[in-house]
């Protein structure tokens, strides 16, 4: 597939943003594809008796049927995102008319697909090995579950009624409190064992099986991904012309353009303006947006200097789009984006968690006791 999309960017049969032109090496690339693809088939098929397990799946809910399923789970992406884009081809062969796939469609598709696979993180390494019981059932998830049924309860009352988002951040809770209790339960084990404190105890203990505590991690950095995923559920975004003094609203937030200027360098001129932030009456914020015309070449290049401002909850995003009334006002653009911050913590937690896992375990010290 990455060979393919290679094919894709170099050949010019999809027409996309993210294609260079058409060239000659498109050719190259397929034939190279077709090379491989009936290499890899050819090995396959020959080696198939040798791929057959020895074993046979004794129950749908263990934990080898959740590897399973997450497997068919990214096929179904896989084969969703590779439909989707070769669409506009597959309909001009067939029917001699392009038929472009937009983005709603890979959201439609994809996105509950997503959230299966965040469950999938959530129960998979809760279950039993070749056959999980009802008690054991109980047991692991009983409680998680109506926790964060309980929660999503709280979360569409607080206002939270899109279906995708409530249900992502439902599952995320879920996901979390699996793996709260998983490092609970074995740090509380070892305390009471070796007497170490809780703390010490978290650690020593993720020491000892990194890969599954450092693959809990890499779960839960996809919770925090997810967390800040369903943000784009609630985007919004306004545009006005704001004069010195006047004001615009976009959710809990209030704008006052304080000040209007301009700039002129060797390098580039410059509109500027000088914006003032209040959340929910008080001042958090001085913003300077630009809009700058880079004097290269033949013609100016406009930039925009996006200001940003950026908390755990919500980042704005304001954008001098340029003067207006002969200079008296400025057209401002407001993005306001929840929950983008929890993507990048997630990014940060899933590179710790990948350390962790890629760590070596560390061995039992034979001269210490278990008993205090």
């Amino acid at each position: 597939m990455s060979i393919f999309g290679t094919f894709l960017t170099r050949s010019g049969v999809v027409n996309s943003v993210h294609a260079f032109a058409q060239s000659p090496i498109g050719g190259y690339f397929a034939a190279f594809l077709i090379v491989a693809l009936s290499g890899a088939l050819y090995l396959l098929f020959d080696r198939l008796p040798y791929l057959k397990s020895e074993n046979q799946m004794e129950s749908v809910i263990s934990r080898e049927s959740s590897f399973m399923f997450n497997n068919l789970v990214l096929l179904a992406a896989c084969f969703a995102v590779f439909w989707g884009t070769m669409f506009p081809v597959i309909s001009e062969a067939v029917k001699g008319v392009k038929i472009t796939v937009s983005a709603p469609f890979f959201n439609k598709v994809n996105v509950p697909i997503a959230i299966f696979l965040m469950f999938l993180t959530g129960v998979g390494p809760l279950l039993a090995w070749r056959k999980a019981s009802t008690n054991s059932l109980k047991r692991n998830f009983l409680m998680p579950a109506v926790m964060a049924l309980a929660a999503g309860v709280v979360l569409y009352f607080r206002g939270v009624h899109h279906s995708y988002a409530w249900l992502s951040l439902v599952m995320s809770i879920f996901v979390t409190i699996t793996i709260v209790r998983e490092f609970y339960k074995g740090a509380r084990a070892r305390s009471v064992g070796t007497g170490e404190n809780f703390v010490e105890a978290v650690v020593n203990l993720t020491l000892r099986n990194t890969r599954r505590y450092g693959g809990y991690v890499v779960h839960f950095a996809f919770v925090l991904l997810f967390i800040g995923w369903s943000g784009q559920a609630f985007t919004t975004d306004r545009s006005s012309e704001l004069g010195i003094g006047d004001t615009m609203s976009i959710r809990e937030y209030t704008l006052r353009m304080d000040k209007l200027g301009t700039e002129d360098t060797p390098n580039y001129s410059s509109d500027k303006a000088t914006v003032s932030l209040f959340e929910y009456g008080n001042k958090v914020a001085t913003l300077h947006p630009e809009l700058r015309l880079y004097n290269a070449g033949q013609e100016a290049q406009p930039i925009h200097e996006v200001e940003i401002y950026s908390t755990i909850k919500t980042d704005v995003y304001v954008v001098f789009a340029g003067p207006a009334a002969g200079g008296k006002k400025g057209i401002l653009q407001v993005y306001y984006n929840p929950l983008t911050m929890w993507v990048w913590v997630g990014g940060v937690v899933l590179v710790v968690g990948t350390l962790i896992a890629l760590l070596p375990n560390r061995r039992k010290n034979p001269g210490r006791s278990l008993n205090p």
